[in-house]
Order: structure tokens, then C-alpha cells, then sequence
């Protein structure tokens, strides 16, 4: 038995790397696939999706529609059915969207996902409606689009912003060295976790893997993956410092670097 014990001892962190591993590979691929499914996007449109579509503001716009662009590239990520189904003429979490949003979309997941935070529930976000007047469900995001860094000016300096679409041709930083997407995985309600939400959007001020919600965060060990603009997916190690996290959320802020590539 002790000898049992020791094998166990030795292999089962070799076997928890594999399959770590394969979890990680999978979330690379399914950011690989959403990067050909924007450049898809571009070509047909002559611009990325629009970050959020119509926010909802408290005072000004409080019936905003709210639509994400991980809505607006459903047909290129195979799920032509699902786009067909939401009416994007009524907000995220209508009546008339519930049944669209309750659909789980497999590559929007990350598999390493684990620290789920209150509200999400395996591949679900469970909530309330903006009215507070009704229960609230629809499938989680795990991959969040970069709004910008934050403190940097002028702001709203990423690739997905609100109401506004952003051209390849204004990415001067370079494709390759500018972020399009992060992992912000597990969030629950009120965190703006679910892919029909146009809130999944945010700007960068902390470090990776130091704040759930709004930041860069994930369960892989040692970094996060990230999508670049010219369709590439890394890892960006723990390590990064702002500096260099600032400077690849930015889409011309003319300060291109490769220390977090």
C-alpha cells in the first residue's frame, strides 16, 4: 500500500499537467476562433463589431439594448441559427431575447474556468432583470473585450468600445502587438459575465490575475490568455507589468511593445 501511495504521489501532479494542458489548448483555440471570426467580421463590414450597442445608462438611456459584439459574430463562429434568433431591435435581457441568451456558445467558454463567482453556475449566469421584477439566465462568457487602459489619455483607447466601431486601419500600434480580447473568466451576476451582454467589454488598470471582474483574470496557471488583433492567442505571463499591459491595450497610443509576447 505505501508503495501504491507513493506512485499516486508521483503521478498525479504529471497527470493533473496534462490535462491542465488540454484545458489550455482548448481556450487558445477557441480565442483563435473568435480571431478569425472578427477579421471575418471586418471584411464583411470594413470594421470590428461594435463593443456595446446601445448602452444602458441609469438616467439617460435606461432601456438600452445593451448588445454585445460576441452577438454580432455569431455566424462566424457557426452559430448562424443562434444570430438568426435574437432580435437585436430589443435589449440583452428582454423576454424577447431569453430563450437566444440561455444558449450555451462552447467556444466563448474556458474550460479552466473554476472560480465561479456568486450567480454563475457552471456555464450559466443566474441573476435578476435590470427592473429587479424577474429571475435572469443566460450563458456565461468566459473572454471579455478590451476596452482600453485605464488612467491613459484620451480614454476608450481599445478595440471594443461603447457605441462606436473601431477600423483595422486605426490599430497603429500594430495588429500584432495590440490585445483584442482577455480572459475574465467566471464571473456571476452583476458582472456583466454573459456573451449577449454589451457590458463585457472593459479597460485595464490592474494586474493579471489580481481582481475578478473588469480585469484580466484566469485560472491558468502562471498567466492569462489573451487574443491579439492579428488573430494570434498567447498566454500573458502573471509577470507582465503595467507598463507593458497599458501599452498593448491601447490601439495607438504609439507606444507598440513585445516584452508581453
Amino acid at each position: 500500500m505505501a508503495i501504491i501511495g507513493v506512485l499516486v504521489a508521483i503521478l498525479l501532479p504529471a497527470v493533473q499537467a496534462a490535462r491542465e494542458a488540454a484545458r489550455r489548448a482548448q481556450c487558445q483555440n477557441n480565442l483563435r476562433q473568435i480571431g478569425v471570426a472578427l477579421h471575418v467580421y471586418h471584411d464583411t463590414h470594413q470594421q470590428l463589431p461594435i463593443g456595446c450597442v446601445d448602452k444602458r445608462v441609469p438616467r439617460t438611456n435606461p432601456n438600452g439594448r445593451q448588445l454585445a459584439w460576441s452577438a454580432e459574430i455569431l455566424p462566424h463562429v457557426e452559430e448562424p441559427a443562434l444570430w438568426r434568433q435574437i432580435d437585436f431591435g430589443a435589449p440583452y435581457d428582454s423576454a424577447a431575447n431569453a430563450a437566444a441568451a440561455a444558449t450555451i456558445v462552447a467556444v466563448y467558454l474556458c474550460p479552466s474556468a473554476v472560480r465561479l463567482a456568486a450567480g454563475r453556475e457552471g456555464a450559466m449566469v443566474r441573476g435578476v432583470t435590470a427592473g429587479g421584477d424577474g429571475a435572469y439566465r443566460a450563458a456565461a462568457i468566459d473572454y471579455g473585450g478590451i476596452y482600453g487602459a485605464a488612467q491613459v489619455s484620451p480614454a476608450a483607447n481599445g478595440v471594443f468600445l461603447y457605441n462606436r466601431a473601431v477600423k483595422i486601419s486605426e490599430i497603429t500600434d500594430g495588429m500584432s502587438h495590440t490585445l483584442a480580447l482577455a480572459e475574465d473568466t467566471g464571473r456571476g451576476a452583476f458582472m456583466d459575465g454573459e456573451w449577449i451582454n454589451g457590458e463585457n467589454i472593459y479597460d485595464v488598470s490592474n494586474l493579471i490575475n489580481t481582481q475578478q471582474h473588469n480585469e484580466i483574470w484566469s485560472d491558468h496557471p502562471g498567466g492569462a490568455m489573451a487574443l491579439w488583433c492579428d488573430g494570434g492567442a498567447t498566454l500573458l505571463p502573471d509577470s507582465t507589468d503595467l507598463p507593458a499591459l497599458r501599452a498593448i491595450c491601447t490601439r495607438a497610443g504609439y507606444d507598440a511593445t513585445s516584452d508581453a509576447r
